[in-house]
């Protein structure tokens, strides 16, 4: 990539090579980082924990201004500005508290904290209510999209049902991915946060299903019917299932679209009760809806009326994912100072900002904040630990006489 943008870069003489890229990078963001922010009443962060390799963990926050909050869509990176990196040996309620009280004291008290219901954030939270008069009063609202994958949880985790078409779901990849059925291939469902991602096989099943009914041939293949059913007849024993799970998804997916933009107030129950109660047909899909409006009714109690809340992380589980896209496989390796992408993500692109950002960071900066942060990272530990030659030698134990 840079060689293709080298000739649009004026005096640029040879191309930079991919550490010096990456360089930049952890330059703009602990531009991003350090930057002085605005102190003011109404900012809402954004926290949440990132887990790689090793026993650290990443405590990340990050802002919203309710001033220039756009509700006419959710909200976007470009809408973040990063608040707080902090990496974690220990990451407990305390080590939280802490840094909720080092960031207030860069912005102020804020107006609200959302999080999902992690133990050490809530504990955290709690703490740093006791521990500032001024925030004693700060409302901590919770995720919206971890609440709904509780209650999924709490529905689906003991139906017998739900685990026999998820293993029938695994045998199946297992018997098409390498045949002429491939395209059929179920999606694997992710070991953590699995009820955050129930859809994809879920809409799989119903997809796959339809096919079964009416399966088509292609322009340059035929499809084997006999094969078809072989591998995927079972699927109609789960034809009633999969609508009643199709219907939970649709309602989770509505409260989620409605809290994303609109956020918690005085009126978020009656218009998400609007919102859901023409989906919910089934047993299930009722509890869910009941399930949904009790969160919305707990979370918005204390709220005055014309208050409103921004009530959605999904923003920061966005970001943390493209943070682990630029790392790839380094995210093997454990943290590393690659976590300063995160604020490099969010800096304004401007030509100007970063102009000014890489002259105001140089990059012994990054190394001073990586010593003082992360210490000696696996990578380094590797490289010292296995370093030197590879060859074996064969000891020989003395002749014992």
């Amino acid at each position: 990539m840079l060689k293709l943008i080298s000739d649009l870069v004026p005096g640029l003489e040879h191309v930079p090579c991919a550490n010096s890229g990456r360089l930049w990078l952890m330059r703009l963001g602990l531009r991003e980082l350090t930057r002085e922010k605005t102190k003011a009443d109404d900012w809402v962060w954004i926290m949440d924990h990132t887990v790689q390799l090793g026993p650290w963990k990443c405590l990340v926050i990050v802002g919203v201004r309710l001033s220039l909050w756009n509700r006419t869509r959710p909200l976007k990176h470009e809408d973040l500005t990063l608040l707080n990196l902090t990496p974690m040996e220990q990451s407990t309620g305390l080590a939280v508290a802490d840094q909720l009280l080092v960031t207030a004291k860069e912005t102020g008290i804020p107006a609200a904290v959302v999080s999902d219901e992690g133990a050490e954030l809530k504990s955290g939270m709690e703490l740093f209510r006791k521990r500032s008069v001024a925030a004693k009063d700060v409302p901590h609202m919770h995720d919206i999209k971890h609440k709904v994958a509780t209650l999924l949880k709490k529905e689906l985790h003991a139906d017998e049902t739900w685990k026999s078409f998820v293993t029938q779901s695994n045998r199946t990849k297992l018997g098409v991915t390498l045949t002429s059925l491939a395209f059929l291939t179920p999606p694997s469902l992710k070991n953590k946060a699995r009820y955050m991602n129930l859809d994809t096989l879920v809409k799989w099943g119903c997809k796959a299903l339809a096919f079964l009914d009416h399966p088509r041939d292609f322009p340059t293949q035929t499809v084997d019917r006999g094969k078809l059913e072989e591998k995927l007849g079972w699927l109609r024993a789960y034809r009633r299932p999969l609508a009643e799970w199709d219907e939970l998804l649709q309602i989770g997916g509505a409260a989620e679209a409605y809290v994303r933009t609109e956020g918690y107030h005085s009126h978020c129950t009656q218009e998400l009760d609007q919102q859901l109660t023409p989906l919910a047909r089934g047993p299930a899909s009722l509890r869910l809806k009941v399930g949904l409006l009790a969160f919305a009714t707990n979370q918005t109690k204390d709220l005055p009326h014309g208050k409103r809340l921004i009530g959605s992380s999904e923003v920061m589980e966005s970001l943390l994912g493209k943070y682990k896209r630029i790392q790839g496989t380094h995210s093997k390796g454990g943290m590393t100072a690659a976590l300063l992408n995160i604020g490099a993500t969010l800096l304004d692109k401007s030509p100007a900002t970063i102009h000014a950002a890489l002259a105001a960071v140089p990059v012994r900066q990054v190394y001073k904040w990586v010593r003082d942060n992360l210490g000696l990272t696996i990578p380094a530990q590797q490289a010292l630990a296995l370093r030197g030659g590879t060859k074996l030698t064969l000891k020989t134990e003395p002749t014992q006489v």
